[in-house]
This record gives C-alpha cells, structure tokens and sequence, in this order.
C-alpha cells in the first residue's frame, strides 16, 4: 500500500501535459457552467466538503497506477451519465413525491420487509400473477363474496343429515334459493363451455 502523501506531483493533475482535443469537452463544460454555475457557486460557497473531496481525488490519484486511474475515469464517467440521465422534470417530480409521501413509503415498505421476512412475498406474488389472470367483474366478486360468506356460515351452523334430511332442507325459503343459485352457476358454466 502506498505511503499518504501530503503533496501530489503536478502530473498527477496532467497540468504538465497539454492534451489534444477538439474542443468539445471544453464547450459542455461551459455551457454547463454557464446554466448551472449559480447553483454551482452556492454549494461551494456553503460547503468545504467539495475542497476536500478533490484534494483526496487528487492524492489518490497521484498515488495510483494507469489501470486504477482508468478504472476511477470509466466509474465517474458512467456516474457523470447516470446522473445526467437522472436530471429530468420527472425525475424531480417523482423525488419531490417520494418526499411528500414519505411515511406513508416507509409504513409501505415496512410491511413489505415484514412480508419476506416471514417468507411470504414471494407466495404473495404469486397469488397476485393467478389471480391477475382471472376475469372477475363486480358481480363475479359480489357473488363470491356470498358464497364464501355462506362457507363460512356453514362451518359455524352445520351438522349432520340424512337423504330425507337434506331434501326438507330444500322445503325453506333459504334452501331453495341456495339451490336456485347453484343451478344458475351449473346453466353459466355449461354456457362458457358450449362456447369454447
């Protein structure tokens, strides 16, 4: 590892070394300095913490060999673009929204965590595929809803009986127009199949 030096050579910075270029690089710098230097100046003005950055960029390096400086150029190059990338209006809409809804974000990803926590995200997920494949309108859930409230009922309420037991069942009220809505689901899924 090398030594921490308190000083960089001045190749370290290629202020020796005039490089040939087209002039490209130079424009963009000034015309993004020109439309952001305002801002630009107000963060330095506020902070030391840029000084500081560039002077261990600097000393880093000074102390690092081609394939290392290569490698920190290409890293900062595709951060460059992805922050360029990133700095459109809806980006910034989206981080102001981020902000506004942050508790409710954070309460969301809470129970997200708390999900795969428990090993349950990923059944979740796909229940949530099966039943995004599934055609159900209002009265579909409604009439779900009814049947699965009747299962539930019963659960609770049933008990054993007989073939005569089962056919007085049918006399009430109740009973036959559970059997009405059984035969309607029979009649609708023989349509569906008839039309396959």
């Amino acid at each position: 590892m090398a030594e921490p030096q308190d000083s960089y050579p001045e190749s370290a910075t290629l202020g020796a070394h005039k490089a040939a270029t087209n002039g490209e690089g130079r424009e963009a710098i000034e015309e993004a300095l020109a439309s952001n230097g305002e801002g630009l100046a107000a963060v330095i003005e506020q902070t030391d913490e840029l000084e500081d950055v560039l002077e261990t960029a600097i000393l880093v390096a000074a102390t690092a060999d081609d394939e290392e400086v290569e490698y920190v150029t290409d890293s900062t190059a595709n951060l460059v673009a992805a922050v360029d990338g990133l700095s459109t209006a809806e980006t910034a809409a989206l981080a102001e929204t981020v902000g506004e809804d942050a508790d409710e974000l954070g309460e969301a990803l809470e129970t997200v965590l708390e999900l795969q926590r428990a090993g349950q995200l990923d059944d979740l997920a796909d229940l949530a595929r099966t039943l995004s494949t599934l055609e159900i309108d209002e009265d579909t859930a409604r009439g779900l809803n009814a049947v699965l409230a009747a299962v539930g009922e019963a659960e609770r309420d049933s008990e054993p009986v007989g073939l005569l037991g089962a056919v007085g069942g049918l006399r009430s009220a109740d009973g036959r127009a559970g059997l009405g809505y059984v035969v309607a689901v029979l009649k609708a899924v023989g349509r569906r199949l008839r039309g396959r």
